[in-house]
């Protein structure tokens, strides 16, 4: 009777054992909160909170996280829901998802128009390449109350990725707005606004370029570079690039020509990436457009930008001052 309740207790330590070890969801809700707004969500059993939010998705990232178990992690960013249409959101995403990935075929894209509680959300799945190995990418996209949250899953390529992907799917599923600070949203609008700086026009006859914010990044190699986004409006008859801005305009750093820099092709900086692939498009009479350009970065001082003579007669350089 002994050895029986002994077999017993073994069988019995070891069935809870494995129990917690697949088991679905953590039991704590993890909070962050972002734009004024604040959530909860319980992440898939076995992953744990980053103490320092990563950098290296976006310095936007707001929560990061990662598998103990596997190489496989989460970014989360929001935005204000209120600059997210929902309309047509669906087939562009996942355009843009193709054209930044390089797939052949929409199909190749796994999309789903879903419900997380009663937010709408959108999810997308596709094989791609993070930390130099395969991965399957889960993205969601979900439009709360007051933010528009995007949830970046980079799960391994392994034996166990599908009993994961039923733990990411039942983690988002638990994703809840909990409360709403206006006047936090308005501070912290008011910080963006300030770090990305003065607009800076730059204008002729034939086009208008406008600076609406500048960003740190990592490139290859964790090389730092600097990301000028800003608009571009066509206003020759013939169509052109954006790219032109490499010819009309010089960023320096204390007299030293910075130079032109690009981001690596697995970079999970998807929104700046986007931004810079812009520049390649034509652009037709009128139309306005936004991109990026990059430079890498020789210190942390101040860029100073020159403009083409020749373009733009007695066009004085401006000062960007680099965000923190």
């Amino acid at each position: 009777m002994k050895i029986k309740g002994t077999i017993m207790l073994s069988l019995i330590a070891v069935l809870l054992f494995f129990t917690g070890c697949s088991k679905q969801l953590e039991d704590t809700e993890q909070k962050f909160s972002d734009r004024g707004v604040s959530y909860e969500i319980q992440l898939p059993g076995g992953w744990k909170a980053d103490k320092e939010v990563r950098s290296d998705y976006g310095l936007q990232t707001a929560f990061s996280a990662e598998d103990t178990k596997s190489n496989s992690y989460l970014f989360i960013t929001t935005t204000p829901v209120t600059e997210v249409e929902q309309d047509s959101f669906g087939e562009k995403t996942r355009e843009k998802l193709k054209e930044r990935y390089n797939y052949k075929d929409l199909e190749g894209i796994y999309m789903k128009k879903m419900k997380v509680g009663e937010y709408p959300a959108y999810k997308y799945t596709l094989n791609t390449v993070y930390k130099e190995k395969s991965v399957w990418a889960h993205f969601y996209y979900i439009w709360t109350e007051n933010g528009f949250v995007q949830m970046t899953f980079y799960s391994a390529d392994d034996n166990s990725y599908e009993k994961r992907s039923e733990k990411i799917d039942a983690s988002v599923a638990t994703l809840r707005e909990v409360s709403f600070d206006e006047k936090e949203a308005e501070k912290t609008e008011e910080s963006k606004q300030k770090a990305e700086g003065d607009i800076i026009t730059i204008e002729n006859d034939e086009l208008k370029m406008e600076t609406t914010g500048v960003r740190q990044v990592s490139g290859k190699e964790q090389q730092k570079l600097v990301a000028i986004r800003y608009n571009f409006t066509n206003l020759n008859e013939e169509p052109v690039q954006p790219s032109i801005w490499q010819e009309l305009v010089t960023a320096s750093q204390n007299g030293k020509t910075l130079s032109v820099a690009t981001l690596p092709e697995d970079s999970a900086f998807l929104d700046v990436k986007e931004l810079a692939d812009a520049q390649t498009k034509m652009v037709a009479k009128g139309q306005t457009v936004e991109c990026v350009v990059l430079y890498e970065l020789l210190d942390q001082s101040t860029i100073e930008l020159s403009f083409s003579q020749d373009a733009f007669p007695g066009l004085q350089a401006e000062r960007v001052v680099l965000p923190e």
